[in-house]
């Protein structure tokens, strides 16, 4: 189902979401604005779990490296990680300090108990680890919806994906 058409509840909100918004991905902004609007008027209580954070964080600081340093993000974490992140650090603490204060998106954390489903879900399914454990949190808010563009999640059982470009395979 479409990000546009997801129902009013709960819905676990993937990396991908929030990046395609912090990054104004002008293709898609409208559908994801769309989907904040219906958040913050209380229609969908969005679910961020942790790892989400890291990961957005991790791809936010790639993304400016490339951009305002003029060098593969990689090379450059390499040969200065804590000056690079010191210097992109603030700007991205912001953007994600400003989603979290949002009405209606709830940080989650990781549990103990989550680790053991999440090395079901990566074995079971062929999740990568941070997808395994993106469902492991769902499954114990017992959340089955995720808004992600990522397809790896048509492959478990009950996850209803609200997708942005990806929509499932037939």
């Amino acid at each position: 189902m479409r990000l546009d058409e997801v129902p009013p509840g709960p819905v676990y909100v993937d990396t991908n979401v929030w990046y395609m918004y912090l990054r104004s991905d002008r293709r898609y902004l409208a559908v994801v604005r769309s989907f904040l609007e219906r958040v913050i008027k209380g229609e969908i209580a969005a679910l961020v779990g942790v790892p989400v954070l890291d990961e957005l964080f991790y791809r936010l600081l790639l993304a400016r490296i490339r951009e305002q340093e003029g060098q593969h993000p990689l090379t450059g974490l390499r040969q200065d990680p804590a000056g690079l992140v010191r210097r992109h650090a603030p700007p991205i603490r912001r953007a994600i300090e400003m989603l979290l204060r949002l009405p209606n998106v709830h940080l989650v954390g990781v549990e103990t108990e989550d680790a053991y489903r999440f090395l079901h879900h990566a074995s079971r399914y062929g999740l990568l680890p941070r997808d395994a454990l993106h469902v492991a949190i769902m499954d114990r808010l017992n959340v089955p919806a995720i808004a992600s563009d990522d397809r790896d999640f048509d492959r478990v059982p009950g996850i209803q994906r609200h997708w942005i470009a990806n929509a499932p395979l037939p």
